[in-house]
């Protein structure tokens, strides 16, 4: 029955809502006339023809709805007080009576949500009982919990043991072949139950999506009961549940370390061959017409492939069993499903045109894997080790590879294709294509023919561009391995905008970290330092961190990373309603999923939202599987040295003298808000001095002490209390600059950016050419890396010779003359003395010298300096008898002396006994020489530690700056330990071969990595030994450079050692960290400047105390080693290629290990060379092996020759120092710049003394020099010729307006 308009009459069409308890009209105050209320309480009413509407509260509010047949309205007395009525509001939920009532109208829908929002949803209110004394209840549309997103994702339910039976038949058996007990067929390794569980659930998700409520609405009880939909943002209301279908795919999110690439492999094996559905939208008329009746044959073969059924697979089992269908597969191969995507409309035209034709999409098998660069060896080498021979056709492209890509009828034959993201962008949407069409939009756009907003959007062009073939298949799958990245760049990036033009029935993002807040706790729990009862402490730490990060407010990271994961779920995953499209009624995802503007957190939502999409397990549920190798981590302390003291002292004394002579106001103060960016680089520089540093110049430092103690003197008459502390932070930096500038170690190693190293019993007649230092014999000599290495590699070439110390002092000389010459060309004998600030007339007349060559090329650390050279192994050269080592003709050596022509043939011939010759008797000064010690605390620790463990473990080190690889990587050298370094600055292809040369051989034992490199899923579980030369700011960088290590495939427990130089203000930093919130590493994510507490205890960094008397006392200088290493005739292991390093490396079968194979034109083939299943002519084949051949002989990358000279470095000034035995000077491995020289020591005060801010950057990336990145375009300026403005200016610690590179020391920012 229904009324005039049409609507039900009867209540049981709408929806009991709530009710309100209201006043009659007493004293002119209530809402009812009493002069119409004349019913009795027993009887309700339609209550609006009695309403006296007097505001506009929500009575008036449901007397409008009424009216316009939104809701009906019934009251009558109250039960129980006299001057009371019940109101009852029943409402027309939104998918009832559609035709009849209007619901557009925005007011109406505002006033509703207001009603809903003030009706009292109690029983006892409804049946007419509640007292206005009572408490109202009200709808609740927001869990009151208001846990943290990283809390969510930490506590997400784990995939059950096994899922439900899927309906399809095909795809039950792919889950059940995973889930079984037995290893799956087709797969190499056994998976743990928890990677069983992975693989099946995302089985299940793919082939049977769940559907699920639509996210905008909540379900909801009224008064008595009855269900209803709602939507309190739109005030949408509905009887019936909205569903939308769940993601065909999701976020593959298991922690880092535990197989997602083998539970991917694991899929893509199990669901071999099976089909993607074709779009509901495109699914009409697909049944082929044809000309004529086709043949039984032939339309089976179409029901077949409509039906999607896996017959590759099929007919695959079948001929290993003997079989053979070719005929059927022919025919197969023919009817392979396809669909068509009509043309759209084309725009009504008076001339006349051609019809536009629909697209053909073909339907695929193969799963698309889209990789990051460094990441697609490591892909291809996880498909070689856990599938089968033959299982799977792959189709692997280089991004170096510049053959065409394969068109589709090659695509469809393969199983997987794989591709780094760089490759697959330029496939889809490559430059040239986008200018191209670029081009033609703005020329339609000016004849009025193209108003499209977006060049992606688009389709004016279409003709002009090239067409990928990957854009006429529907792939089965598509997984984006660290696919977090896709979402960095949002929706203008060309990745975002390559995806929407596939056709994918699955997708997959792979990320242990989606974003920078779903992280696994477990990973941040890896930099926590480790004691006793290991496994129960750590336990213990990851429960304590989740309830502790539950209810953080950290909003502002929270909304970053909600905004990374709403691009993944609306752009790549394409999850409705996210990704409708404006005719399908879109949600906002900044409205139903980003929190309120109070912080709230939108609980509900986002929790089934993380369900819906992400698949992984608790760590409880995993350890009950699989239990990793013990984590061992560990903070050493160590004391720094004086020379470490020195560099740190040196960043304090700038930072000091600048907050004092700039009185810390306006942009001379360091620490000025535009200052902020050379601040970071100073702090960077400070960060990593904790290792070593050398790039403070000695005229630099004079400069700031002349600037500081002007300063000092012209305010000599100090009043207050702050200006009194600032006098004596001046004393402290004047008494610690002098004590600098007079340090003569400090003075070399400044100049000649050198390591110190320090030996013991060093031959006594070698040791004065080659110490850089004037020292007692008794003291250990004192000698730069590069030098030493030098000496070590003279005796070792000799130690066949019957006198292999022979030749050693003429060598030193020889070198150190050489060098110093590059250096100072002409001079004579100079002290270190010359170089302190004068008074009197000598000052004003200097010793003018001009650089030999005013070549400036920056060094940068190359690809020849990243690989160790192998040593020879233990020589098996006998001796019939000693040789005649005196003879009459003698031949004249480098330095110009002579050394005895000995009998080398007769002495390397077989010997008569079969004991091997040592190279030089015990009692040999040779013998006895021993490195002792280095300048650097950090580093003699490291070679400890490194010279024991080497052997039975392979070891990795982190670093910060790449000066700080080049200074371990020297000291490595000198103890025969073999190391390869991974950098950003290596190509992809060497990048790969390093990885694989460490994790699959033993040639290499140490393997050096930038920290900033190791954060991008890189496998290294071949190391169990990891070490970090300075503490890491971010833990979550830290903790995913421990993954790398300690992750499945580890066999051994993993222990970790963080460096840090006790009482210093890297100490400091660590302690702070330890105590940050959170919320407060978020906000300091990128700078510790950004954290308050650290920015103030940089302001207030004291100096480390010294002793005056360890300025002479050389072993007082000294990092000593506990295991002194023996120098010369360290017998070399015979492990790799002496000659050829690069001939040690595994590279990729398919990556040319030089530029100019990898020009080399190739067919697609040679691409499916891979996978081994595409085959070669015998002349391909040849012509490749000869390839690989020609690079190893004339394309070889190792570090340079000991004769050849370093590359030229930073200038140096006019610093004389004295040496004994005719060495001049000491080598140096910097040259000097032309325009650098200086004309006195003491410097003019025009250029001494400045007012403009000075800023000196270099090229922290070992790159060129920047002139734009300074402040002023020369490194020292003045405003003012004459008078002082006395401020020191910025000197970031980089020592000269040249940059350094790797052999200087030169800060790089990481």
């Amino acid at each position: 029955m229904a009324d005039r308009n049409g609507l039900p009459d009867i209540l049981d069409s709408y929806i009991p809502l709530g009710s309100l308890t209201l006043s009659l009209d007493v004293r002119g105050s209530g809402y009812i006339s009493r002069d119409d209320w004349t019913v009795s309480n027993d009887i309700w009413l339609a209550f609006h023809e009695y309403l006296v509407s007097r505001d506009a509260g929500p009575v008036a509010f449901a007397r409008s709805l009424a009216d316009n047949k939104w809701v009906r309205v019934h009251a009558r007395k109250h039960k129980a007080i006299e001057d009371f009525a019940t109101m009852r509001v029943y409402v027309l939920p939104d998918d009832v009576g559609r035709r009849q009532v209007d619901r557009s109208n925005g007011y109406l829908r505002k006033i509703l949500i207001k009603l809903v929002n003030e009706l009292d949803t109690s029983l006892k209110s409804w049946e007419g009982y509640h007292s206005p004394n009572d408490s109202s209840q009200h709808y609740r549309f927001e869990s009151s919990n208001d846990d943290s997103l990283f809390y969510l994702f930490n506590t997400l339910p784990s995939p059950v043991p096994t899922p439900s039976p899927a309906s399809c038949p095909i795809s039950n058996e792919a889950i059940e072949s995973i889930s079984g007990s037995v290893k799956l067929p087709g797969l190499l390794t056994r998976l743990y139950p928890y990677q069983k569980r992975t693989a099946a659930t995302m089985i299940k998700r793919e082939v049977e999506p769940a559907r699920a409520l639509d996210p905008r609405l909540t379900l909801m009880q009224g008064p008595t009961g009855q269900a209803f939909y709602y939507d309190r943002d739109t005030g949408v209301l509905l009887r019936h549940q909205r569903v939308y279908d769940e993601a065909r795919g999701g976020i593959l999110g298991e922690s880092m370390g535990l197989g997602k690439t083998l539970i991917c492999l694991a899929v893509i094996v199990a669901t071999k061959g099976h089909w993607p559905v074709v779009p509901p939208e495109y699914s009409l008329d697909l049944h082929p017409v044809r000309p004529k009746v086709g043949s039984l044959m032939e339309m089976a073969a179409a029901a077949v492939g409509h039906s999607q059924i896996p017959w590759r697979t099929i007919f695959g089992n079948l001929s290993r069993a003997g079989e053979d269908h070719k005929s059927c597969l022919t025919i197969l191969e023919d009817n392979v499903g396809s669909y068509v995507i009509p043309a759209p409309v084309a725009r009504w035209s008076r001339r006349p045109s051609t019809i536009p034709q629909g697209k053909t999409i073909r339907l695929s098998t193969a799963t698309l894997i889209i990789v990051p660069q460094n990441l697609l060896s490591q892909w291809r080498s996880e498909i070689s080790e856990h599938v089968e021979e033959g299982c799977l056709k792959l189709l692997c492209l280089d991004p170096a590879d510049e053959h065409p890509f394969p068109l589709a009828d090659k695509l469809l034959q393969y199983d997987i294709i794989l591709m780094s993201r760089q490759r697959f962008e330029h496939e889809m949407v490559p430059s040239e294509t986008a200018k191209a069409r670029s081009k033609v939009k703005a020329e339609a756009s000016a004849k009025g023919g193209c108003s499209c907003s977006l060049d992606e959007d688009c389709h004016c062009s279409t003709s002009h561009e090239y067409q990928s073939p990957l854009r006429d298949l529907h792939f089965l799958r598509i997984v984006i391995d660290e696919g977090h990245e896709f979402s960095s760049s949002g929706r203008s990036g060309r990745a975002y905008w390559a995806l929407q033009m596939l056709h994918v029935d699955r997708r997959w993002v792979v990320s242990g970290t989606p974003a920078n807040g779903l992280l696994g706790v477990e990973v941040g729990t890896a930099t926590y330092e480790t004691s006793d009862g290991i496994e129960n402490a750590l336990k213990t730490i990851t429960a304590d961190v989740l309830q502790a990060r539950r209810k953080e407010s950290a909003l502002s990271q929270e909304r970053k990373d909600l905004e990374k994961l709403g691009l993944l779920v609306a752009g790549f995953l394409q999850v409705k309603p996210w990704s409708n499209s404006k005719d399908e009624d879109p949600a906002s995802w900044h409205k139903y999923i980003m929190p309120y503007e109070d912080g709230r957190r939108k609980v509900r939502s986002l929790k089934t939202l993380l369900e819906s999409l992400v698949v992984r397990h608790r760590i409880a549920d995993i350890e009950a599987d699989i239990q990793l190798p013990t984590l061992h981590n560990r903070v050493v302390y160590l004391q720094p040295s004086w020379h470490d003291k020195l560099s740190i002292n040196l960043f304090i004394l700038t930072l000091t003298a600048n907050a004092v002579t700039s009185e810390r106001v306006d942009e001379d103060y360091m620490f000025h808000p535009k200052n902020r960016r050379q601040l970071h680089i100073l702090i960077s520089n400070l960060r990593q001095s904790g290792f070593y540093w050398t790039s403070f110049s000695p005229e630099g430092v004079a400069k700031t002490l002349k600037v500081t103690r002007a300063y000092y003197e012209e305010h000599e008459n100090l009043t207050t209390d702050g200006q009194w502390l600032d006098r004596k932070l001046i004393e402290k930096v004047l008494t610690f600059g002098d004590l600098v500038l007079n340090s003569a170690s400090w003075r070399c190693f400044a100049e000649m950016h050198e390591m110190g190293m320090f030996v013991e019993d060093f031959p006594a007649e070698a040791r004065a050419p080659w110490s850089l230092v004037p020292c007692q014999d008794s003291d250990p000599l004192l000698v730069g890396a590069t030098q030493l290495a030098k000496a070590q590699t003279w005796v070792d070439s000799h130690l066949y010779s019957p006198n292999p110390l022979h030749g050693l002092a003429g060598v030193g000389t020889s070198t150190m003359k050489k060098l110093w010459h590059d250096l100072q060309p002409g001079g004579g004998a100079v002290t270190p003395d010359d170089f302190l600030p004068r008074e009197g007339p000598a000052a004003k007349s200097p010793p003018q010298k001009k650089p030999l060559s005013t070549h400036t090329r920056v060094p940068t650390l190359t690809q020849k300096q990243t690989i160790s050279r192998a040593k020879a192994g233990p020589s098996l050269r006998k001796f019939k008898q000693a040789p005649d080592t005196q003879r009459p003709s003698d031949t004249p050596n480098d330095s110009g002396s002579t050394v005895p022509k000995l009998a080398l043939k007769s002495a390397l011939k077989a010997s008569v006994t079969n004991v091997p010759v040592d190279p030089f008797p015990l009692d040999s000064p040779l013998a006895k020489a021993r490195l002792s010690g280095t300048a650097s605390a950090k580093l003699s620790y490291l070679l400890d530690r490194i010279s024991v463990l080497h052997q039975d473990e392979k070891i990795l080190v982190f670093y910060e700056g790449d000066h700080i690889a080049w200074y371990i990587a020297q000291a490595l050298d000198l103890i025969d330990v073999r190391y390869l370094i991974y950098t950003k600055t290596l190509t992809l292809e060497r990048q790969n071969a390093y990885i694989t040369t460490f994790n699959t051989t033993e040639t290499f034992r140490v393997l050096l990595m930038n920290v900033h490199q190791a954060a991008h899923g890189l496998h290294i579980a071949s190391a169990s030994r990891v070490f970090f030369v300075n503490p890491v700011w971010q833990p979550n960088v830290e903790a995913q450079a421990i993954k790398r290590a300690h992750r499945i495939g580890q066999t051994r427990p993993v222990h970790v050692e963080t460096l840090v130089l006790k009482d210093t203000l890297e100490d400091q930093m660590l302690q702070r960290r330890k105590g940050m919130t959170a919320q407060e590493h978020q906000r300091a994510e990128r700078s510790l400047l950004d954290d308050d507490t650290m920015s103030t205890i940089i302001k207030n960094a004291q100096f480390i105390p010294l002793q005056a008397n360890e300025i002479h006392d050389v072993r007082k200088q000294v990092a000593r080693l506990q295991i002194p290493q023996q120098l010369f005739g360290r017998p070399g292991k015979g492990v790799g290629n002496v000659d050829d390093p690069d001939a040690d490396l595994i590279f990729p079968t398919n990556s040319p290990s030089s530029k100019k194979s990898r020009k080399r034109k190739s067919d697609v083939g040679q691409i499916d060379r891979f996978s081994g299943y595409a085959s070669f002519s015998a002349m391909e084949e040849a012509n490749a092996s000869g390839a690989s051949s020609q690079r190893r002989k004339s394309e070889s990358e190792h570090a340079p020759d000991i004769d050849d000279l370093p590359p030229r470095r930073r200038k140096t000034a006019n610093v004389r120092f004295s040496t004994n035995l005719g060495a001049d000077a000491p080598e140096s491995s910097s040259r000097m710049n032309e325009s650098d020289s200086i004309d006195s020591p003491n410097y003019d005060d025009s250029s001494l003394v400045t007012r403009k801010v000075s800023i000196d950057f270099g090229s922290l990336d070992g790159g060129d020099a920047d002139p734009s990145r300074s402040l002023t375009s020369e490194p020292i300026t003045s405003f003012s010729a004459s008078g002082f403005r006395r401020r020191v200016g910025f000197n970031l610690g980089e020592g000269s307006e040249e940059a350094r590179s790797l052999f200087g020391g030169g800060g790089s920012a990481s």
